[in-house]
């Protein structure tokens, strides 16, 4: 048996008492942990205070293209604002990139692998994880259903593309969202089903690098 296809050749601290100091920069090694390995859980994030100014309209489309919705999205949820429901939709939209990730042990049961493995992949960027109350999760789009190709392939290149500020739920929402840049056979396709269709990653990165320079 190969040393990295063992559960737990490689230790990762994942002891929730543990103080954030002595957890900070664990997963920085790692080029496929997103933002150098910042925790973006609730327990390192609290809740960030209303300043009471609205935004410009110049702020606005800055925002859009920073979190990648549609204005009649970004319009819904300021309606959702106005009604005092800022809170159940940031919960909302937390829990669903929650709910879309696979924990180390879930990532290496879908490879079919041990958990060593994945962290090597996941070492030299050929997976991609967000960090999460001290525990790193693995979002599921970048999966597949295919044994031969179990995961998509690029990912290094997209890991390198994704700014740090970047909310993981921000990508989710990039990577399963159609965009006309990357239409298949005329029809808008998602990063995902780009990929998967065996498509060349540049299309992304450029377009990654277009909201970037907006």
């Amino acid at each position: 048996m190969d040393f990295a296809d063992a559960d737990d050749a490689v230790q990762v601290a994942r002891d929730r008492e543990l103080d954030s100091p002595r957890l900070d920069g664990a997963f920085r090694r790692l080029i496929g942990v997103h933002a150098g390995g910042h925790d973006f859980g609730p327990r390192h994030n609290p809740p960030r205070t209303q300043t009471g100014r609205d935004l410009t309209p110049d702020e606005e489309e800055v925002l859009i293209e920073a979190v990648f919705v549609t204005r009649e999205r970004y319009e819904a949820a300021k309606a959702a604002v106005a009604h005092g429901e800022l809170d159940a939709l940031e919960r909302r939209s937390w829990q669903r990139g929650l709910s879309a990730s696979l924990t180390l042990e879930q990532a290496a049961d879908w490879l079919d692998t041990g958990t060593g493995r994945v962290l090597t992949d996941l070492a030299f960027g050929d997976l991609f994880a967000f960090v999460c109350d001290d525990e790193l999760l693995f979002p599921t789009w970048q999966f597949t259903d295919d044994p031969d190709q179990p995961s998509l392939n690029y990912m290094t290149s997209l890991v390198g593309a994704f700014d740090d500020d970047i909310h993981p739920t921000s990508i989710l929402g990039f990577m399963t969202t159609p965009h006309s840049y990357t239409s298949i056979d005329g029809e808008p396709a998602t990063p995902v089903e780009w990929l998967t269709a065996g498509r060349d990653v540049k299309p992304l990165l450029e377009l990654l690098e277009t909201r970037r320079l907006r």
